[in-house]
């Protein structure tokens, strides 16, 4: 039995997906697929259009077999967080042979590479890292140029500012974002001597933050915009495989997409009742951040227009917008130092799964060391202490986003614990 694993967050499912999901089972000549997913809040920080039992119903109708919840600690976190905690959580499985992923550059080789150095760190390349960051660029630029010069070049042929425009350019590799996600997923499996194999496909057609709708395949983040400015217009219609359209048709019926401004009053509240050094606890936010936050924090109008006001040339939107969703969840740092500590624990929740694929939950109840959390009930029975906690966050996570659906839209509270996994024939 051949088992393929996809990390992804179908925020939605559209036709790239269905390519990658279709290409990686033929490549893999997998028997079945199982997708690790994102919950209701994605690595962005940013909620996802829809419930994560919607998301995952779209995934089993185009082709997949299982869908299992990455805890939200991970799925909202920094690329390590997010490749640590979705590989982990294939290793639990104790069957996974395949980890296929998309990437601009499609070169496996080259990836491993990179992981490889920034998992050994070499003391050249380490003194080259300290050099860039005393130049005054931010972590991410200066690991860029310190690999592009330490797997490049032989010599450090030239003093580099920041300032300085005809420096050398940084790694074209790490300048894409799927590129770095699938760095930090190979330097995971090599982290962990893991028998998975890594694999990646070449992204097609429209890049990670392309917004064009006419491109073969539009990007998910293109396709959301469309959705929340203009409904499920033809443009929307055409770039959705015809089950992920009529079940996203269906969602937005009952309840239009929500945004990150849907949270504003309930992360208003937070910022007003936490402290510099409160604030300066959470996931993804520095000293600095703490300190602009606690600033600018009676400035506050929506969570968009506060992380356009928090953003500065060191600060990405996507890092804002990641540290807010850590304090709207109250996921602290410390808790993710323990859990990378102890190798980023998972638990094993099931969003949905098809009947067809009975032999493939054998397998993971056979070789599976944690078992299958179908009944959320259960929980406190069958989960390790760090498990539940993980559990725990999911579910308050699930809450918050639900109460966020309830109060824009009047619509009935649904309880985690009352929902069961989409099961499909």
């Amino acid at each position: 039995m051949k088992i393929l694993g996809i990390i992804a967050e179908y925020n939605p499912f559209h036709k790239g997906h269905a390519y990658h999901l279709q290409k990686a089972k033929q490549l893999t000549n997998a028997d079945y697929t199982v997708i690790a997913m994102s919950g209701p809040f994605t690595q962005r920080g940013l909620p996802a259009l829809t419930d994560k039992y919607t998301r995952a119903r779209a995934a089993l109708e185009n082709g997949a077999d299982l869908v299992l919840e990455l805890p939200v600690p991970y799925a909202s976190g920094s690329a390590e967080a997010f490749a640590g905690g979705a590989v982990s959580l294939f290793e639990e499985l104790g069957c996974t042979d395949t980890l296929c992923f998309g990437s601009e550059s499609g070169d496996i080789e080259e990836l491993m590479s990179c992981a490889k150095l920034f998992e050994e760190e070499p003391e050249d390349y380490k003194n080259l890292l300290r050099y860039y960051l005393k130049q005054g660029f931010p972590f991410p630029a200066a690991r860029s140029r310190a690999a592009e010069e330490y797997l490049h070049y032989t010599d450090h042929v030239c003093v580099c500012s920041r300032d300085d425009v005809d420096c050398r350019q940084e790694s074209a590799l790490l300048a894409h974002p799927n590129n770095i996600l699938g760095i930090e997923y190979c330097r995971a499996i090599i982290n962990r001597g893991s028998r998975i194999r890594p694999i990646t496909l070449c992204r097609a057609s429209a890049g990670y933050h392309d917004t064009a709708m006419d491109a073969e395949f539009a990007s998910a983040s293109a396709i959301r915009e469309a959705v929340i400015r203009e409904g499920l217009s033809e443009s929307v219609k055409s770039q959705l495989p015809k089950a992920s359209f009529s079940i996203l048709k269906e969602a937005l019926t009952s309840c239009p997409p929500l945004t990150m401004d849907a949270f504003s009053s309930v992360l208003l509240y937070r910022l007003l009742t936490l402290s510099r050094q409160e604030l300066a606890a959470f996931q993804d936010v520095s000293p600095d951040l703490a300190a602009r936050i606690e600033n600018s924090r009676f400035r506050f109008t929506c969570c968009s227009a506060f992380a356009d006001l928090l953003k500065t040339k060191e600060l990405t939107h996507s890092r804002i917008t990641r540290a807010l969703c850590h304090i709207l969840l109250n996921l602290r740092q410390a808790d993710l130092e323990k859990l990378k500590a102890d190798r980023w624990p998972v638990y094993l929740k099931p969003l949905g799964f098809r009947k067809s694929a009975s032999p493939l939950l054998s397998a993971i109840k056979q070789k599976s060391a944690s078992p299958l959390l179908v009944k959320a009930a259960d929980a406190p029975k069958i989960l390790t202490p760090v498990q539940y906690s993980l559990f725990e966050k999911d579910v308050l996570a699930a809450h918050i986003y639900e109460s966020a659906r309830v109060c824009r839209y009047g619509t009935d509270f649904i309880h985690e614990y009352t929902r069961s996994p989409v099961i499909l024939p």
